[in-house]
C-alpha cells in the first residue's frame, strides 16, 4: 500500500496531471451514466406502460362481436377452466362529459369497485350516484372531488327514444392510471346505474380476468398467453379474448428492439471514454517516464508497476461507477420533479417517466465498462513492459 501511495504521488506531482485525472474520472463516469439512464429510461417505460395497462384492462379482456351480452352460467365456467385469481364484468361505453362550456369525449366504464380493485389492483371506489374521473381529465375540465359532472349517454335500448339521456353525478375521488390517454379518457361508473341508465339489465360488454398477482411487477408475458391461448380455444368465435397488452404491443416490442441497438450505439460514448484513459495513460508515461525508469533502477520491480497500473484504472472505474450511480439518481429525481424534464403525455403515451434499473442492468454496464477499462490498462502495461530500463534511462538523460 505504501509503494502504492509513492507511485502515486509521482503521478499526480505537477497541476496538469491532477486535472487530466479529473476530466478522464469524470468522461467516464458520463458514459456510464448516460448508459445506465437510457436501460433505465427504457425498462421504467416498460415496467409503467404494463403496469398501467393491467390497472385498467387485467390481464385478459373478453369481448363479444355482437356488443352487450350476458355471463352465462357456461361462460363462467369456461373461464374458470383457466383457474383466474380475479373476475370482474364490465361495462363501457362513450359518452360526453360537461362542465361550465368544457366538453370531453369520454369512455364511461361501470364496474364494481371490489371485484375490479381485485382484478386490476387499481384502487377505485365509486359509491352508488356518483362518478370516478381520471386525474388528467380533471385538469382539462377544471373539476376537483365535490364538483358535479354532467354525462351524456347515447340510449342502449333500439326501442328506445333516439334522445339522448343527460345526468348529473357527483364526483366522488380522482384515478391515475399512470397511462396519459386512459387519465384524460377513463370515467367510472357503479355498474347497476350505468346499466339501469342504459337499460341493458345484466348484460356487459366486457369480462376481465386475472391470471396472476395484479399487484407484482410483470416479468414474463408467456403464462398470461398462455391462458389467454386456453380460453380463446374453449369459447366460441362469437367471443374476442385479447391480452392487456394488445393495444400497445407494437410499443412493448419497439422498446425491447431499441433497447438492444441503442446500448449498443452507446458503447461508443464509452469508447471515447477509455481513449481519454488512454491518452492519460500516454501522457504519464511520457511526462513521468524519468521518475518510473529511475525507480525501476533502484528496485522497483515490473510486477509492482504493472499492478500500480491496474489498480489504478480499476479504482477510475470504481468511482466512475459510483459516480454514474449518483447521477442516475439525480436525474432521476430531476425527472419526477423539474417541469423541464416532463413529457407530453399525449405524445409519449405515459403520464410521467421514471428510471427503472435492476441488479442485472447494472451488472452488464458497469462489466462492460470494466472490460473497456481493463483493455486500457492491458495497452499501458504492453508500454512499460516493451521498453527496457536502460532505452529508457538513455532517452531521458539524452534529452
Amino acid at each position: 500500500m505504501n509503494s502504492y501511495l509513492s507511485i502515486l504521488k509521482i503521478v499526480l506531482h505537477g497541476r496538469s496531471a491532477g486535472k487530466i485525472l479529473l476530466a478522464t474520472v469524470f468522461s467516464f463516469t458520463f458514459s456510464i451514466a448516460v448508459i445506465l439512464c437510457t436501460f433505465g429510461l427504457m425498462d421504467g417505460f416498460d415496467h409503467l406502460l404494463k403496469s398501467g395497462l393491467r390497472h385498467s384492462s387485467g390481464d385478459i379482456i373478453v369481448t363479444n362481436r355482437r356488443g352487450f351480452f350476458p355471463v352465462s352460467a357456461e361462460l363462467k365456467e369456461k373461464i374458470d377452466s383457466i383457474k383466474p385469481i380475479a373476475v370482474t364484468p364490465v361495462i363501457q361505453t362513450e359518452a360526453f362529459a360537461l362542465h361550465g362550456d368544457a366538453s370531453k369525449g369520454v369512455l364511461v366504464r361501470g364496474i364494481e369497485g371490489e371485484s375490479f380493485s381485485q382484478t386490476t389492483g387499481l384502487k377505485v371506489k365509486v359509491p352508488t350516484g356518483t362518478v370516478v374521473i381520471g386525474e388528467e381529465l380533471a385538469k382539462q375540465l377544471k373539476v376537483k372531488v365535490g364538483d358535479e359532472l354532467a354525462l351524456t349517454f347515447g340510449r342502449g335500448n333500439e326501442a328506445a327514444s333516439a334522445l339522448p339521456t343527460i345526468k348529473l353525478f357527483q364526483i366522488s375521488s380522482l384515478v391515475k392510471h399512470g397511462i396519459y390517454q386512459k387519465d384524460l379518457r377513463f370515467v367510472y361508473l357503479n355498474r347497476a346505474d350505468l346499466a339501469e341508465l342504459l337499460e341493458l339489465g345484466n348484460k356487459v360488454n366486457q369480462v376481465i380476468i386475472a391470471v396472476k398477482d395484479v399487484n407484482k411487477p410483470l416479468e414474463n408475458l408467456d403464462e398470461i398467453e398462455s391462458s389467454r391461448q386456453k380460453l380463446r380455444l374453449e369459447v366460441s368465435s362469437d367471443f374476442l379474448v385479447r391480452p392487456f397488452w394488445n393495444e400497445y404491443s407494437f410499443l412493448i416490442e419497439a422498446v425491447k428492439v431499441e433497447k438492444f441497438s441503442i446500448s449498443l450505439i452507446l458503447q461508443l460514448i464509452v469508447v471515447v471514454a477509455v481513449f481519454n484513459i488512454i491518452a492519460f495513460v500516454i501522457y504519464i508515461m511520457e511526462k513521468k517516464a524519468q521518475d518510473f525508469f529511475f525507480l525501476r533502477a533502484v528496485g522497483l520491480s515490473l510486477t509492482s508497476l504493472t499492478r500500480f497500473w491496474f489498480i489504478s484504472v480499476i479504482l477510475i472505474w470504481g468511482i466512475s461507477c459510483v459516480g454514474a450511480y449518483i447521477a442516475s439518481h439525480i436525474f432521476n429525481w430531476g425527472l419526477q420533479n423539474l417541469w423541464f424534464l416532463q413529457i407530453p403525455g399525449e405524445i409519449y403515451v405515459l403520464s410521467s417517466l421514471n428510471i427503472r434499473l435492476d441488479l442485472m442492468a447494472y451488472v452488464t454496464v458497469y462489466a462492460v465498462s470494466l472490460l473497456w477499462i481493463l483493455i486500457a490498462a492491458f495497452g499501458g502495461y504492453l508500454r512499460m513492459r516493451n521498453k527496457p530500463i536502460i532505452q529508457g534511462l538513455r532517452q531521458e538523460f539524452s534529452s
